[in-house]
C-alpha cells in the first residue's frame, strides 16, 4: 500500500462526513429559500403585504447556499471548465493545466479565508435591515468556503493521484 493510498484510507471518511453535511445543508437551505421566496410572492401579489424580512433573509440564504455548493462541485471536479484544448494536449500538458488551475483555486481559497475574516471583523456591528442579522454571519460564508475549497482540493488530488473514483456522498 502506497503512502497516498494510506492517506486516502484515512482521509476519505473525514471527507465524506464533512461534505455530506455540506450537501444536506445546501439542500435544506434550498428548501427554505424556495419557501421564503414563495411566501414573498404570495405576500406581494395576493395579500398585497410583502414581509420586510423576506428579501434580506433570502439573500442571506442564497449567499450561503451558492457558495457552499461551489465547494461541493469543486470536490468532484464537476464545475464548469474549458476542455476544448484537452484533446489536443499531451498528458503532461493536461497535468500542467490541472496544477495551474489548482494553484489558482488554492490562492483564491486563501484569499477568501483571509479577506472574508477581515470583512467579518469590519461588519460585526452592522445588521441586515428587516432581519437584524449581523452582516458578519453573511461574510462568514467566505472563510468557511475557503477552508472547504482547500479540503475539496485535497480530495480532488488524492483521487487523481490514486487513480480512483471520488468518494460518493450519501
Amino acid at each position: 500500500m502506497t503512502g497516498i493510498e494510506k492517506f486516502k484510507k484515512v482521509w476519505d471518511p473525514i471527507d465524506k462526513m464533512i461534505f455530506s453535511v455540506v450537501k444536506y445543508a445546501c439542500a435544506i437551505l434550498l428548501a427554505v429559500l424556495i419557501a421564503i421566496v414563495f411566501y414573498i410572492f404570495i405576500g406581494r401579489y395576493i395579500l398585497h403585504d410583502s414581509p420586510m424580512w423576506g428579501e434580506p433573509l433570502s439573500l442571506f440564504i442564497l449567499t450561503w447556499m451558492s457558495i457552499l455548493g461551489s465547494a461541493l462541485v469543486l470536490r468532484t471536479d464537476e464545475h464548469l471548465k474549458v476542455t476544448m484544448f484537452d484533446e489536443k494536449m499531451s498528458k503532461g500538458g493536461i497535468l500542467a493545466t490541472d496544477v495551474l488551475a489548482t494553484a489558482c483555486v488554492l490562492i483564491f481559497a486563501i484569499f477568501m479565508v483571509m479577506y472574508g475574516y477581515q470583512l467579518m471583523v469590519q461588519a460585526r456591528t452592522n445588521t441586515m435591515a428587516g432581519v437584524n442579522i449581523p452582516y458578519k454571519w453573511m461574510y462568514a460564508s467566505m472563510p468557511v468556503t475557503g477552508v472547504l475549497y482547500i479540503l475539496a482540493l485535497i480530495t480532488q488530488w488524492t483521487t487523481k493521484l490514486s487513480h480512483k473514483e471520488a468518494p460518493k456522498l450519501l
